[in-house]
């Protein structure tokens, strides 16, 4: 059946194949699950109604749901909590109600939360000056400092200002985790900052965990006040599978917290597990858990991705080509925003380049970026001053770090006016016949 003969939808599916299949994905936030998540995905997992937790559903026919759950909790466990003290639901639908559910467990009216600026690096859920949320909850943030490391201008957690504002605002809870900060950091030092003022720590890792995972980033998952209270993530980005998201949680209420409700049995996990049911939620994608079971599977060794290469050097691999992917971006005359030590990294554009032009001009030459944000930018957040690239979804198709440099090196010429369009086109063609993809 040819494209022309399909539904509206399917046609459409086909065109998005096609063209994630012929383009150079460098969105930091997207990477290709392997085709057993996707099977799962679209599995008979999807016609279940599981609502309640295993063992107290609502519905019958829950035997194996129960079981499923169960069993991806354990792996979800597995790969991220060496200490025993978290415990997990893997029924949030997302990363940003996954935050949510956080601040409905342990909040009351007017409590404020700490965060990262969401200008320097911070993320839309964790509030910003145009957030919902901001009806409920008073929002105070933290900021980054300049200073200079090996010659080039850095951007790293203000700590000094971290300290301060708990100082001054007593936040009920502290958010340490970011959306666009290529620097590596540790959890301990600001967990236990916040703990000492009394806080509660929601670490979003939804950037990071794969590398978490794979023992390539700190970790939050640490025993008593070094470690978070709460443990956010998304399942896609780095984490390479299901459009997805989990929380873990401490399995005790913390004695070092404002946080001391008259029942402590059920931990603070059990007070996430019914903010998000029977308290905001109904049935769990029970398609999406079974393709988290996958991802974990495949990075404890248990079930491999395609090309065979094991999660933890797929996982060193993608931060080496971000470093060759900046150098090579650098190389065409690019600035770099705090050298990378992770996934991604940030560039400044050069001051006549529009942003939102410039991200046009590279989709019509099959180059997928995204415009954002640098530290203290001038410019508006529809037409900001950078660019972010990630190298996760390129690295999974078989990226190496000569071909990454050579890309940044094109865009940065590109972006400086060195080249033209139709010689980045030619060469987006010539790598794209390299790459390997895995869908049928």
């Amino acid at each position: 059946m040819t494209t022309s003969t399909l539904n509206p939808i399917f046609a459409l599916t086909e065109h998005e194949f096609a063209k994630q299949r012929d383009t150079l994905n460098l969105i930091a936030s997207e990477n290709y699950p392997s085709p057993k998540v996707l099977q799962l995905l679209g599995s008979v997992w999807s016609n279940k109604y599981a609502e309640g937790y295993p063992g107290k559903r609502y519905y019958a026919g829950n035997q194996f749901t129960d079981q499923l759950e169960t069993f991806v909790q354990q792996k979800a466990l597995q790969v991220f909590d060496k200490t025993g003290e978290y415990g997990v639901n893997v029924q949030t639908l997302s990363g940003s109600p996954a935050n949510a559910m956080v601040y409905l467990t342990v909040l009351e009216y007017n409590d404020t939360i700490l965060s990262l600026n969401l200008a320097n690096g911070g993320h839309l859920s964790h509030l910003h000056t145009t957030s919902n949320y901001k009806k409920f909850f008073k929002h105070v943030t933290y900021d980054v400092a300049q200073n200079m490391e090996q010659g080039h201008l850095n951007y790293e957690i203000d700590l000094a200002d971290f300290k301060a504002k708990l100082e001054e605002f007593k936040p009920k809870l502290v958010i340490i985790g970011f959306s666009a900060y290529p620097r590596a950091y540790e959890f301990a030092p600001l967990c236990k900052l916040a703990h000492e003022h009394g806080a509660l720590v929601l670490a979003d890792i939804a950037h990071i965990n794969g590398l978490v995972a794979a023992n390539l980033h700190d970790s939050p998952f640490k025993a008593g006040a070094d470690g978070a209270d709460f443990i956010t993530m998304t399942t896609h980005k780095t984490f390479r599978g299901p459009r997805a998201a989990m929380i873990f949680a401490k399995n005790y209420i913390p004695e070092y917290t404002w946080y001391q409700p008259e029942k402590k049995v059920d931990g603070l996990i059990g007070k996430i597990n019914k903010t998000i049911f029977p308290g905001t939620s109904g049935g769990p994608h029970m398609n999406k858990i079974a393709a988290i079971g996958q991802a974990c599977l495949e990075i404890l060794g248990e079930d491999t991705y395609p090309n065979g290469i094991p999660f933890a050097e797929y996982s060193k691999l993608t931060i080496e080509t971000c470093k060759a992917l900046e150098n090579g971006l650098a190389n065409g005359g690019l600035e770099i925003i705090s050298p990378t030590e992770n996934h991604l990294c940030l560039v400044k554009l050069p001051e006549t380049t529009d942003s939102w032009e410039f991200q046009h001009q590279l989709e019509q030459v099959g180059i997928i970026t995204n415009r954002n944000s640098i530290p203290f930018d001038t410019k508006t957040a529809m037409r900001p001053s950078g660019m972010r690239f990630g190298t996760a979804a390129l690295t999974s198709r078989g990226l190496t770090t000569e071909q990454a440099f050579e890309l940044g090196n094109t865009i940065g010429q590109f972006a400086c006016g060195v080249i033209t369009a139709e010689k980045v086109s030619e060469f987006v063609s010539d790598l794209l016949k390299k790459l390997h993809w895995y869908y049928s």
